[in-house]
């Protein structure tokens, strides 16, 4: 295991024991009992941390002042993004193969009511139509899993007397031909299709920008 891997329970204990920019007085016997390990493994701990410059020590009669070092305060800080990436920006990735459409996504497309949403939602107009992406069978579940995920949501409405269903949107990026491309991928609460095809808009037609033909494979990279 690497050395910043096992001084770095203490470092997030001393921290949270206000050891981050001040030396603070803190008993031995109280710091192991914290972290559940002997005094003997205390010691061995606190030694490597100091051997590696994660940790700053002084003596003051029988007392220890602990203080993380700048370079324990980078360990702390790195591992903090670390955390906060995973469970915080969250990225889906679906792959497939470009396929042909049902015709729903030029209606959505069609409607004032939707494309205003979605131009308030994505900051942009999107082009005229969608895309559709046959995923491979091994990314329906991460797809279906996209519901209990954080969207952008259009509630359903009223139109001349038809009702039409709510949207999901999730911004993206989708790849293919070794070109990159934003988009978003739209959950379609009323749709024909299965979970295993999903739709795409763009400020652009993605097969013209992406060069893209019936059958090529793509990946799909959703940001919730």
């Amino acid at each position: 295991m690497r050395e910043e891997y096992s001084v770095l329970p203490l470092l997030i204990e001393l921290g949270r024991r206000g050891c981050l920019y001040t030396p603070v007085r803190i008993s031995r016997t109280e710091l192991a009992k914290s972290l559940g390990v002997s005094a003997w493994k205390l010691r061995r701990l606190l030694e490597l941390a100091v051997e590696e410059g994660y940790l700053l020590t002084n003596r003051v009669g029988n007392s220890t002042y602990y203080k993380l070092s700048a370079r324990g305060r980078r360990l702390l800080e790195a591992v903090y993004r670390d955390l906060r990436s995973l469970f915080e920006d969250k990225t889906v990735v679906l792959k497939g193969v470009v396929t042909k459409g049902l015709g729903e996504g030029a209606v959505y497309m069609s409607i004032p009511e939707y494309r205003a949403r979605f131009a308030e939602i994505l900051g942009y107009e999107p082009f005229a139509g969608t895309l559709n992406v046959k995923l491979h069978d091994e990314y329906v579940p991460a797809r279906k899993a996209l519901r209990d995920m954080q969207g952008y949501r259009i509630e359903g409405f009223t139109l001349n007397g038809r009702r039409y269903g709510g949207v999901t949107v999730y911004r993206a990026v989708i790849r293919g031909r070794d070109k990159s491309a934003n988009c978003a991928l739209l959950d379609l609460e009323v749709t024909r299709h299965g979970d295993d095809v999903v739709e795409l808009i763009a400020p652009v037609r993605l097969r013209d920008e992406l060069g893209l033909k019936d059958g090529d494979p793509v990946e799909i990279y959703v940001f919730v």
